[in-house]
């Protein structure tokens, strides 16, 4: 009987995992204790506003960080769940990467950065212009806005159409895409940090940063040091020359945030420019590089901002004038130049949503990025995917003798398609079964002599995509 018990107790024993309950001894897990407690001392001492630590929402937040640092077994599964977390967090602009530099680098680094000519382009059609801009980070994206006005005002332009459905933020780009367009200096908004806060229980005022001096600059860094540094900052615009006297029409999407949704707001001031779109992703606020133990990297929200038009815009976004969903906006406001009325153009643009809606991609387009484009920067060369029906999208590219890593993935890398474990190699003339995930494995495509090969990518079936690639 006694042998019977003992054997039950090791088993008892033996069935239960002692993983969670001593992880807190292992050396990984002391560490990243130590960067939690790290991160929730860079919040209460830098973020915008503390009482917003103080909610249930913030420390419950807080609770689970700690207890992943507490429970993961590799400090790359401690960022994704942070990350994870805080993508529908209390508030946004909180991130945690890995230090390539320090936070101060970082900051001088944006400020020289040059992102690339994907970031700015600018088409016609007819005498109307559109100016899609991706992005508002980038000393040359900057450089390219200007440029643009400049052509816009050399060409006989009846219209503008600014198209900012996939430009998720950045720097100071938007100051030209907005200065262009308007007539007359415009008090845009403020910048409120925490020194505000600790003194204050009510939202800043237009009256309250009349006497102040507006922020000039195009520094990120210097922008940092003094939005953090006073209670206010007044935001103001003067108009610049070449300057658009003509119809605008904005493009807005709920991925068009931070820097794009201040740009946004503050054309709408004009009543030239109809928005047209979904409510932007009310992401609005000011965040900064703070330096952690173990390599780590935390971006933090140092201010947050209120329109003089419509107040806060973090957790609410800038709504439209004319809702619709963002794969039609630029088809709206085109046949709105073309004279065609609201009222018939709107339900036009409404059955086109239906139909698309028929693709399984409905309006993402995906592009093939690559090693041999290095990985999109080179924008000239990057393939786009086209729909060809029956849940198949094609494009064609020359590829000459090598070895290629590649995936298939929109713009925006919501999602990509890559490979399956241990599937990574392709087949010319193979069908490969892939992987629809965030971060997937890169394929391999071997190329043993020049030719041009067409990727036919059958999602019929979303969960099921499969790829087949052949020589033309």
């Amino acid at each position: 009987m006694k042998q019977l018990t003992l054997l039950f107790i090791v088993l008892s024993l033996g069935s239960c995992d002692f993983r969670s309950s001593n992880r807190k001894d292992n050396p990984l897990n002391q560490d990243l204790i130590v960067v939690a407690d790290s991160i929730s001392l860079m919040m209460s001492k830098y973020h915008y506003n503390p009482a917003e630590l103080a909610t249930d929402e913030y420390l419950d937040l807080e609770k689970k960080v700690m207890g992943l640092a507490e429970t993961v077994e590799t400090k790359q599964e401690f960022m994704d769940g942070f990350n994870a977390l805080w993508k529908n967090g209390p508030f946004s602009h909180v991130t945690l990467g890995t230090s390539e530099k320090s936070a101060d680098q970082m900051a001088e680094f944006i400020d020289s950065l040059r992102v690339g000519d994907h970031s700015v382009s600018l088409q016609w059609r007819d005498t109307t212009a559109i100016l899609t801009v991706t992005t508002m980070t980038g000393i040359d994206t900057k450089e390219r806005v200007f440029e643009a006005y400049r052509k816009i005002a050399e060409k006989e332009t009846t219209s503008l159409v600014i198209d900012l459905r996939n430009n998720t933020g950045g720097t100071f780009a938007g100051v030209p895409l907005i200065g262009h367009v308007l007539t007359d200096s415009l008090d845009a908004g403020i910048f409120v940090s925490r020194k505000w806060w600790e003194n204050h229980t009510r939202a800043p005022k237009l009256e309250d940063v009349q006497d102040l001096v507006p922020w000039q600059g195009w520094s990120l860094k210097s922008f940092w040091h003094d939005v953090q540094d006073k209670p206010l900052t007044r935001v103001r615009f003067g108009p610049m020359q070449p300057h658009f006297d003509g119809p605008v029409y904005v493009l807005i999407s709920d991925k068009s945030a931070s820097a794009a949704e201040f740009a946004v707001d503050a054309l709408a001031h004009e009543e030239k420019v109809t928005i047209i779109g979904e409510t932007t992703a009310g992401e609005m606020l000011s965040q900064k590089m703070f330096d952690l133990p173990q390599g780590l990297q935390l971006s933090l929200p140092i201010a947050e901002y209120y329109s003089t038009r419509i107040g806060r815009i973090e957790g609410t976004g800038v709504q439209p004038d004319i809702t619709v969903d963002h794969s039609v906006a630029k088809d709206l406001a085109l046949s709105l130049i073309d004279g065609m009325k609201l009222d018939d153009a709107l339900p036009q643009a409404q059955q086109k949503v239906a139909e698309m809606m028929v693709q399984p991609l409905a309006d993402e387009t995906i592009y093939l990025f690559g090693n041999m484009n290095d990985w999109g920067k080179k924008w000239n060369i990057t393939p786009r995917f086209e729909y060809k029906g029956n849940g198949i999208y094609e494009t064609s590219t020359t590829f000459k003798k090598g070895r290629y890593e590649f995936k298939i993935a929109p713009m925006n890398w919501n999602f990509d398609y890559g490979a399956k474990p241990d599937q990574e190699k392709v087949v010319i003339g193979q069908k490969t079964s892939l992987a629809r995930v965030p971060g997937s494995s890169n394929l391999i495509l071997v190329v043993e002599e020049e030719a041009k090969l067409t990727f036919s990518l059958d999602v019929s079936d979303e969960k099921a995509a499969v790829l087949q690639i052949t020589k033309n």
